[in-house]
C-alpha cells in the first residue's frame, strides 16, 4: 500500500499573503509522519487563489496517497466534504480523515451525515495520523489506534484519548524541514506552546488540552526563526493562547531573540494580568509590534457568566503602558454574550474607542460563536441561550444561529452592523475614495437597522459628494443637523468645506483633479503595476511620487506626454525598486478644485460635470465609479438598446440607495423575460426582493431562471413556505443555485433531517460535477 499522504488546508476566508493560510497544523503532522518514512504533500484552497479540481486530481494520480486530511473548522467543513467527495470520485478507496477544532468534539453522528468521511481525529493530530498511517500501511486494525473516531458496519468505534507528548520537541519541526511554503507571506506563524489552563465558557481549547500547557524549548524556536530569518523573514505572529504564561521562560526567550535574532518583529496574545511594565519594555526591545489582549465584554456581569472576570480598570492601565511602550494594542471581544444587552455590547465598542484602539485587526467584534466542545454549546438554556429552531446537520454546532434571553436576533444582528460602521478600514475607503459603491450598499441596505446612527449617515454623505450627488448629500446634511446636532462626527461634516472639482480645459497644477492613462516599461517590456487606465489622482495630495506628478502638471486635457523617471531603491514592488521606467501618459481630463464653504451651497445643476468620456467598455472595466458618472449623465438622454448600461446603472442606483432612479429605469425596459428576469435578480441583490417580484410580474409567464428568483425574493422575506411551494417541482440537474436554496429551506423550516441531509447531498453533488 502507498504509504504516501495528501493535506488540502482551507480557507476561504482568508488571500494567499495572509498568515492565516500558513497550513501549520497540516505541516507539523506531515513532518512527524516524514521522519517516520511516510511522504506526502500540502495543498491550499484559498480566497483569492482557489485550489484548482485538475491541480488535485494530478497529486493523486501522480503519487497515489493512502489518506487525504484537512482541519476543519466550522466555516470551513462545507468545502472540505467537497474536496472530500471530489477526492472520492477520483480515487475511490482513499481515506479521509479530518481533525481540528470542529472534529476533536463532534457528535460521532457527524460521520454518518459525512459519509465521505472516514475518520475523526479525536486528540494529538501528529499521533494519530503516524498511528492510523502505520496501520493503514501494515495492515492492522485501526480500532487499536488512539484518538480515531469511525464508524465500522454502522457501529461507533472510538478508540479512546490521544493526549500527544509532553515534551513538544519530540516533534520535529516543520520549518526547518522546509514543509512550508512561504513565497507570499509577509509574517510566519510560530507556536512557542500549546494549550490553555483557564476554563473560560466559550472556548474549545482548555478541554482539547486537558488544561495543560506544553512548551517547545527555547532552543527549538530560535532555530526556526534563525532559520527563517536566513530566508528572508523578519515579521513572525507568535500563536500561543497566553505567550506570556510563564513569565521566566518568556524572559529568557525575549533576552535570546534580542541576542540572537535581532531585526525582527512579532504579534502575540496573552492577558493582560500576564504582563507589567518590564515585561512590556522587554517584548519591545525584542521586537513585538503588536500584542492582543483578551477584552470580550466591558461589562463585569458578563465577564462573570462566561468565566473570564477582568479588571476593566486594571486592563485600561495596561492598554496606556503597552501603547506607551510603542506597541499596538489589539483587543479580542464578543458580542450575543450570555446576560449581555444592547446597550451593553455597544458598551464594549465604546471601551475599545475609548482606550484609542484601533477597530481594525484582531480588534474587530464578532458574534460569540457556540463551537463544539465548549460549555456554553455543550448547555445553551443553562447560559440564557435560545437557539433557533433549525434543522442542522451533526457535523455542525449552533454557532451564530441564537438570540439570549437580554439579546433578540436583530439586535444581535444590529450590533454587529455597528462595529462594522466603526471599522477603521470603512472610514479610510470613504476618505481616500476606495470601493464607494460596495461602502454605500452596505449603508443604504441596512438603513433602517442604522437610522439612530450618525455615523452611518455621515459616511453616506461624504460618498455622495465623491459621486457629485450633491441634492442626496445635503438632504443626510439636513437629516444630521436636526437629528445628531451635538454629535462630533455631524458637527465636522457641517462645518465643511466641501471639496469639488468641476472639468477645466486648463493645464493640470497643484490641487487639480487628473483622469488619466498610464503604461510604464523597463527595457521594453511592460510592467503592470505602472499600466492602468481612466486613473484619478489630486495633485498635490501625495498619493503620486513626486516626480511623477511634476510631469501631470505639465500637460493639458487630450495630451500626451513620456517620459523617463527612476523609483526609490525601497519602493516595496521589486519590480520597480530602483528602476528607471520609461513612462507614457495620456491625460483624458482635467479638473479644477472648488471649495465650498457651506452645504447649503452644494448646488448639484452648478457643480455636477458632463463626462466626455466615450470609452464606456474601458471604464466599467478599470473605473466603476467614474463609468457611473457617465452613465447617469447619459441617462437622462436615453440608454443603448441592448440594455446592457441600463442594467448596470440600474446595479449602481440601488447600491446608492436610488430606489426611485432604478425603478424608472426599470420601467423603460422591454417586456423582454430574459431582460425583467435579469433585472429581478438585480434588485434582489439589492436587497429589494420586494421590487423584484414586481418586475417579475411584468414576466408573462416565469421561465426557470425567473422561478428560482422568486423563490429566492421569497425567502429573503422570510416567507419560507412560499418559496419552497415555488419551486416544489422544479428540476434542474447540477443546478447549484437552486440545490443551495433548497439546502436552506430545509433548515429554515426545520424540515426532517433526512430531508436536509438528501438536498445536501444533491447540491454536493451538483457541485462535483461542476469540478470534475
Amino acid at each position: 500500500m502507498s504509504s504516501h499522504f495528501l493535506f488540502i488546508h482551507v480557507n476561504l476566508l482568508a488571500p494567499v499573503d495572509s498568515p492565516d493560510t500558513i497550513p501549520i497544523s497540516e505541516a507539523n503532522i506531515l513532518a512527524f509522519l516524514k521522519s517516520h518514512g511516510f511522504t506526502g504533500q500540502i495543498l491550499g484552497d484559498f480566497a483569492n487563489s482557489p485550489l484548482k479540481p485538475r491541480a488535485l486530481a494530478q497529486a493523486m494520480n501522480a503519487d497515489s496517497p493512502v489518506a487525504l486530511g484537512f482541519t476543519a473548522y466550522q466555516e470551513n467543513i462545507e468545502q472540505v466534504r467537497l474536496w472530500a467527495r471530489f477526492a472520492k470520485k477520483v480515487s475511490p478507496g482513499i481515506k479521509i480523515i479530518i481533525g481540528g477544532p470542529q472534529a476533536t468534539f463532534m457528535p460521532a453522528e457527524g460521520l454518518r451525515h459525512m459519509p465521505e468521511v472516514d475518520f475523526l481525529c479525536r486528540g494529538e493530530g501528529e499521533d494519530v495520523m503516524l498511528g492510523l498511517a502505520q496501520a493503514l500501511s501494515k495492515g492492522t486494525d485501526v480500532a487499536r489506534v488512539p484518538g480515531l473516531c469511525f464508524l465500522r458496519e454502522d457501529a461507533v468505534i472510538e478508540t479512546g484519548p490521544a493526549y500527544g507528548a509532553g515534551d513538544l520537541d519530540t516533534y520535529p519541526s516543520a520549518y526547518l524541514m522546509d514543509l512550508i511554503d512561504l513565497r507570499h507571506k509577509g509574517r510566519a506563524v510560530m507556536l512557542t506552546s500549546r494549550g490553555c489552563c483557564y476554563d473560560c465558557a466559550f472556548c474549545y481549547t482548555p478541554r482539547a488540552s486537558h488544561r495543560r500547557v506544553r512548551y517547545y524549548s527555547v532552543e527549538r524556536i530560535i532555530d526556526e526563526m534563525k532559520y527563517l530569518k536566513s530566508q528572508g523573514m523578519r515579521a513572525f505572529w507568535f500563536a500561543d493562547p497566553n505567550f506570556s504564561l510563564s513569565h521566566k521562560r518568556l524572559v529568557t526567550l525575549l533576552e535570546t531573540i534580542i541576542k540572537e535574532v535581532p531585526g525582527i518583529t512579532f504579534w502575540c496574545q496573552t492577558r493582560y494580568d500576564l504582563v507589567d511594565e518590564g515585561l512590556l519594555s522587554l517584548l519591545k526591545r525584542a521586537g513585538a509590534d503588536n500584542v492582543a489582549y483578551g477584552l470580550e465584554s466591558a461589562n463585569p456581569a458578563v465577564l462573570e457568566r462566561i468565566r473570564k472576570p477582568i479588571d476593566l480598570k486594571r486592563l485600561s492601565g495596561v492598554i496606556r503602558l503597552t501603547q506607551e511602550a510603542g506597541i499596538n494594542v489589539e483587543l479580542f471581544s464578543m458580542f450575543g454574550l450570555p446576560g449581555e444587552t444592547f446597550d451593553q455590547a455597544l458598551g464594549t465598542l465604546e471601551f475599545v474607542k475609548k482606550n484609542r484602539v484601533a477597530v481594525d485587526g484582531n480588534s474587530i467584534s464578532q458574534q460569540a460563536h457556540l463551537f463544539f466542545g465548549t460549555p456554553m454549546n455543550d448547555d445553551p438554556g443553562a447560559y440564557g441561550i435560545r437557539p433557533f429552531q433549525r434543522t442542522r446537520p451533526a457535523y455542525l454546532s449552533v454557532c451564530r444561529d441564537y438570540e439570549t434571553d437580554r439579546m433578540s436576533a436583530d439586535e444581535i444582528r444590529r450590533v454587529s452592523l455597528i462595529w462594522r460602521l466603526n471599522r477603521n478600514d470603512f472610514l479610510e475607503d470613504v476618505q481616500a475614495g476606495r470601493n464607494l459603491f460596495h461602502r454605500a450598499a452596505f449603508i443604504t441596505q441596512n438603513r433602517s437597522a442604522l437610522t439612530d446612527r450618525p455615523e452611518a449617515t455621515c459616511l453616506l454623505a461624504r460618498i455622495y459628494i465623491a459621486f457629485e450627488e450633491y441634492v442626496a448629500a445635503s438632504d443626510c446634511i439636513k437629516l444630521l443637523s436636526k437629528a445628531f446636532p451635538g454629535d462630533p462626527a455631524v458637527q465636522e461634516l457641517l462645518q465643511g468645506p466641501y471639496r469639488c472639482f468641476k472639468v477645466s480645459r486648463e493645464t493640470a497644477r497643484r490641487g487639480f483633479k487628473v483622469i488619466y492613462d498610464c503604461q510604464g516599461s523597463v527595457d521594453g517590456g511592460l510592467v503592470p503595476a505602472t499600466c492602468g487606465r481612466f486613473q484619478e489622482a489630486i495633485l498635490g495630495d501625495g498619493i503620486l511620487l513626486p516626480d511623477f506628478e511634476r510631469h501631470l502638471e505639465r500637460i493639458g486635457p487630450g495630451e500626451n506626454v513620456q517620459f523617463d523617471m527612476t523609483f526609490p531603491a525601497d519602493y516595496g514592488l521589486s519590480d520597480l525598486d530602483g528602476k528607471t521606467v520609461a513612462f507614457q501618459v495620456h491625460v483624458h481630463c482635467t479638473m479644477e478644485p472648488l471649495t465650498i464653504e457651506s452645504y447649503e451651497d452644494l448646488d448639484e445643476q452648478a457643480l455636477r460635470n458632463n463626462y466626455q468620456l466615450e470609452d464606456t467598455e474601458a471604464l466599467r472595466q478599470h473605473n466603476i465609479d467614474l463609468y457611473y458618472k457617465v452613465l447617469r449623465g447619459a441617462a437622462a438622454g436615453g440608454l443603448k438598446a441592448d440594455m446592457t448600461d441600463a442594467l448596470i446603472l440600474i446595479n449602481l442606483y440601488l447600491k446608492l440607495g436610488f430606489v426611485d432612479q432604478a425603478t424608472a429605469v426599470a420601467g423603460k425596459l422591454l417586456d423582454n423575460p430574459t431582460v425583467l428576469t435579469h433585472a429581478a435578480h438585480i434588485f434582489r441583490t439589492n436587497g429589494q426582493p420586494v421590487k423584484a417580484l414586481e418586475l417579475l410580474d411584468r414576466v408573462k409567464q416565469d421561465g426557470p431562471k425567473a422561478r428560482l428568483i422568486r423563490a429566492e425574493a421569497l425567502y429573503d422575506l422570510d416567507r419560507p413556505e412560499e418559496s419552497e411551494a415555488a419551486i416544489k417541482d422544479m428540476k434542474l440537474t447540477n443546478n447549484i443555485q437552486l440545490a443551495d436554496l433548497r439546502v436552506k429551506l430545509a433548515g429554515r423550516l426545520a424540515l426532517p433531517v433526512d430531508t436536509f441531509l438528501e438536498r445536501e447531498e444533491i447540491l454536493l453533488d451538483a457541485k462535483t460535477q461542476g469540478m470534475l
